[in-house]
């Protein structure tokens, strides 16, 4: 029993670190731009609030004024240590400051310090001020009326100089900017972990087994995300950069064509929980690669928040769904042919507006999809996040079967419950979940990479701006 608590243990252990570094590595550029704002930021302040201290100073041996003890050396360095014990209370008491500023003319005192070289009567006065001249002569002020003040306290002194430094030169608080790049550095990258830890923290999907035990899905495949152009959809029958993605595709296709004709379903709703799980790559190639496979495939951009379709496949986006919702379209003039044989497409249209969406629970989005029951073997509908607006469950109302698209380590649980719920409201039955943008475990030696991404903000309205440029099968 102990050694199975210890694998367990150790199995949690290595998948945070998996995680760290994932997100670590999801993030580095980050880390870059915290560095360089701190070690601007610091080295900027500490560059406008520098201030040059100079520091005078003047070293002396002690001397008892009475004949009978000033070639007594114990009693001199005695002497000398009192002096040094008794200076701050001489100094801090007012009355040598007052007759240092009186001769001076001076309105501050300078910081002044004083100490005593161990078993000798080497007595040094240090004075640190921002003006050089000013402190050289608050050094020979002080020492000026210094024992005639200390007389009261440790008896008649006399004092001979030895070194004096002169006026300074040069500041002892020297400006370093390598320092400050230093300690830049290190606050960035601690503030770039904080971040990654926080990150971290959100509760989210990593795996198959998560997405079980967790929500209670079923997960009907992996696909990894790949690298493409920015800006661009990677496609089924395009992509070769990775044959793990054209072979995920294809056994996603396998998979939900048996559950579909098991059940007799034709009418296919896909979403996601939030903006940028990559729900309309994989309704495009779930219909590409069901259309490859001899099926007639009516893919539908239902989306009108955000249409996405016409970009994916390179299609223009005029003549859609949203000029037929508006009455100003039959359907046979805005269904387009694709470069895919028996794959056809209504896009969102370009007139396409977010105060649209309610128009699709209107009847003529029903006789659309009667008739393209039909007509087609599938019909294939793109519609936005289920977990943030209404427009997923009325178009709900029309499917027959839903797949939701999560992507990795992005929406949390609670958002990705909250869309099935939402899609099951009426009634609609969850096929599963695609588990999207997979990446290969940090050191496996496989890695897919991140470069897809339109870099938008999503335009929801609801705080969701997922313009992230690293890309992954992203809508």
């Amino acid at each position: 029993m102990e050694q199975e608590k210890n694998q367990i243990e150790q199995i949690d252990l290595m998948t945070l670190l998996e995680d760290f570094l994932r997100e670590a590595r999801r993030i580095w550029a980050l880390a870059l731009v915290l560095v360089v704002l701190c070690c601007a930021g610091l080295s900027g302040y500490r560059f406008l609030s520098y201030t040059p201290r100079y520091q005078a100073y003047a070293s002396f041996t002690v001397k008892v004024a009475n004949p009978l003890y000033a070639s007594v050396n114990a009693y001199n360095s005695q002497t000398a240590e009192q002096m040094a014990k008794t200076f701050p209370y001489i100094l801090t008491s007012g009355v040598l400051q007052q007759r240092v500023m009186n001769h001076l003319g001076i309105h501050y005192m300078p910081a002044v310090s004083a100490e005593v070289l161990q078993n000798s009567n080497i007595f040094t006065l240090r004075v640190t001020d921002s003006d050089p001249q000013q402190a050289y002569d608050v050094l020979q002020a002080v020492m000026e009326y210094y024992p005639e003040i200390a007389e009261f306290v440790v008896g008649p002194t006399v004092l001979y100089l030895l070194d004096e430094s002169g006026v300074p030169s040069y500041p002892i608080n020297s400006f370093s900017i390598s320092s400050s790049v230093k300690q830049g550095v290190v606050i960035g990258v601690v503030l770039w972990c904080g971040i990654v830890l926080l990150a971290l923290a959100k509760s989210t999907i990593h795996s198959e087994e998560e997405l079980r035990k967790a929500l209670n899905f079923t997960c009907l495949g992996q696909i990894p995300a790949t690298k493409v152009r920015r800006g661009e959809c990677p496609l089924y029958h395009t992509t070769r950069s990775h044959q793990g993605f054209s072979e995920s595709i294809r056994l996603l296709q396998l998979r939900i064509e048996k559950q579909m004709q098991q059940q007799g379903n034709k009418v296919l709703l896909i979403s996601s929980a939030v903006p940028g799980e990559g729900k309309t790559t994989v309704a495009v190639n779930l219909a590409v690669a069901m259309a490859r496979k001899g099926s007639r495939v009516l893919l539908v951009d239902c989306d009108l928040r955000n249409p996405s379709i016409a970009k994916a496949l390179k299609l223009k986006n005029e003549k859609g769904m949203a000029e037929y919702l508006g009455g100003n379209l039959a359907v046979r003039d805005m269904v387009k042919s694709t470069s895919v044989e028996k794959l056809h497409v209504i896009v969102g249209g370009s007139s396409a507006r977010a105060n649209q969406a309610e128009l699709l629970a209107k009847k003529q989005t029903q006789s659309l999809i009667n008739a393209a029951r039909q007509i087609y073997d599938y019909v294939i509908l793109d519609t936005p996040p289920c977990s943030l607006l209404a427009d997923a469950a009325e178009v709900a109302e029309l499917a027959e079967c839903a797949v939701m698209v999560v992507r990795q380590d992005y929406a949390s649980r609670s958002q990705i419950m909250d869309g099935a719920q939402t899609l099951s409201e009426g009634r609609l039955p969850i096929l599963g979940c695609v588990l999207n943008g997979m990446q290969a475990p940090v050191g496996s030696g496989y890695g897919y990479g991140y470069g897809y991404g339109y870099g938008y903000g999503y335009g929801y309205g609801y705080g969701y701006g997922y313009g992230q440029s690293y890309g992954e099968n992203k809508k």
